[in-house]
């Protein structure tokens, strides 16, 4: 599990993103325990939390995050009260993630708000919602309706953040150690 973190979470891992999502190869539920477990104690300590999200038939999805930058994430005025007004109540934390836990279980496709939990700009959240997905000025890590210059920067630092922490996980960095590491 740790190169899927290292490959998909490395900018949440760096500090420059509130999260990251992958799927994950289902073997047992029991093992996809144990791993979260294992992660979760070398990362933890640096304020990041691996949890599961759901789970289909032969994949997991598994959510990354930084505790603090995500609670504030949550807590912004324009991201709050659009999650009231699509049925949060409770901006604690674990009920956050509780309730998008229960709207990824019922729903076909993602809530959209997974966007806001995952650290995407506002405007480029509720353009995916008004234009369906559809009609966005940019692609990368997401589709981007605004601030494109903007957005097309920091795609690169993902990417560059990525390629710096595979290798420094293949030149016998820990995961740990990582977690520490922060990149400007």
């Amino acid at each position: 599990m740790i190169e899927f973190i290292i490959n998909y979470c490395a900018p949440t891992l760096a500090h420059i993103k509130v999260a990251n999502l992958f799927s994950y190869p289902l073997t047992s539920l029991e093992t996809l325990k144990e791993e979260l477990r294992a992660v979760n104690e070398q990362m933890n300590p640096s304020g990041i939390y691996a949890t599961l999200l759901k789970i289909g038939k032969k994949r997991a999805l598994i959510y990354v995050y930084q505790q603090q930058a995500l609670e504030i994430e949550l807590r912004k005025l324009k991201v709050k009260q659009f999650l009231r007004s699509i049925g949060y109540q409770s901006f604690k934390l674990k009920d956050c993630l509780s309730l998008l836990k229960k709207r990824l279980m019922i729903s076909e496709e993602f809530p959209h708000e997974i966007g806001f939990f995952l650290g995407y700009p506002y405007d480029d959240v509720i353009g995916f919602i008004e234009h369906e997905g559809k009609d966005y000025a940019y692609k990368g890590y997401w589709k981007v309706y605004a601030n494109v210059e903007e957005m097309k920067n920091l795609f690169q630092k993902y990417a560059d953040c990525k390629q710096y922490y595979l290798k420094q996980y293949k030149e016998g960095i820990s995961l740990q150690c990582l977690c520490h590491t922060i990149i400007d």
